[in-house]
């Protein structure tokens, strides 16, 4: 098993890391099905405080501190928001990969 980024703008910018299992490193139609899935997940599946945590945090590149200005929240509510949505976007990456090395 192996850590893969994922980038979601033309920047290039780390947004997400995931986990696949693929054998090959010709993976391209892989990653822009995943990336589909994903950006589709951040928007539907996670609740409002975790969809603003994580946008924050990896698109616009803030720290929790900031988020936590932001947001009227403390640092470690951030942190259980971000922590949550990235452990729920990783549950949803996990089921979609499931069949890739059958």
């Amino acid at each position: 098993m192996r850590t893969e980024i994922i980038h979601f703008n033309d920047k290039q910018t780390d947004v997400i890391s995931y986990y696949l299992w693929l054998h090959d490193d010709d993976n391209q139609p892989e990653r822009a099905r995943m990336k589909k899935i994903l950006a589709r997940a951040i928007q539907h599946e996670l609740t409002d405080r975790q969809r603003d945590c994580i946008i924050m945090k990896y698109l616009k590149e803030m720290k929790n501190d900031d988020i936590a200005k932001k947001l009227g929240l403390s640092k470690s509510t951030v942190s259980r928001h971000i922590s949550a949505g990235k452990r729920r976007l990783k549950n949803i990456a996990s089921y979609y990969s499931k069949g890739v090395d059958d």
